[in-house]
């Protein structure tokens, strides 16, 4: 079988139904963070800030291409995952993306109550402010990226979960 792909903004919730995911289907989830932060040995956090995000991006892909090939896993991307076409192009090549999308203010709301450092978004006083602009940066390339969109806003982990596991089980 493919391989189920999550793709969308950072905070949406990839990992969490992920997990939900990979357990019901008792499949292996693969995050593409924890591969980078094990393949630097340094938090995310830590390598934006000592490296920089173009270092960052040229291990995402790394990452990527070393994972692509699996066959019926769950791969988490990290919100910036569709700024290098190369990623999508070897996601797709053995998967089918799903983009999780939501509001604003579910992203918001999903970040308030995380624990996980996320670079692009630290030292911001206005988190909404730059969870809008960089959706809004990307939000193309996520649409474009994607086999399927899911609309997280309102929905619990299980039901997006279940909603995906169904679009998947057609293939």
């Amino acid at each position: 079988m493919k391989n189920i792909v999550l793709i969308g903004p950072s905070g949406i919730g990839k990992t969490t139904i992920g997990k939900y995911i990979s357990k019901k289907l008792n499949i292996v989830q693969i995050d593409t963070d924890d591969l980078i932060e094990e393949k630097t040995n340094m938090s995310i956090k830590d390598t934006f800030d000592i490296y920089g995000e173009d270092f960052f991006r040229t291990i995402e892909v790394q990452v990527v291409k070393e994972i692509a090939d699996n066959k019926n896993v769950l791969i988490s991307t990290g919100g910036g995952i569709v700024l290098r076409e190369e990623n999508i192009h070897a996601l797709r090549s053995n998967g089918i993306i799903f983009f999780l999308n939501g509001k604003i203010e579910t992203i918001v709301r999903n970040l308030n109550s995380s624990d996980v450092d996320r670079p692009l978004l630290m030292n911001e006083e206005d988190m909404y402010e730059k969870i809008k602009k960089l959706f809004l940066e990307r939000k193309k390339l996520y649409y474009s990226s994607c086999d399927y969109l899911i609309d997280v806003d309102d929905k619990s982990v299980e039901s997006i979960g279940d909603e995906i596991i169904f679009y998947y089980d057609k293939h």
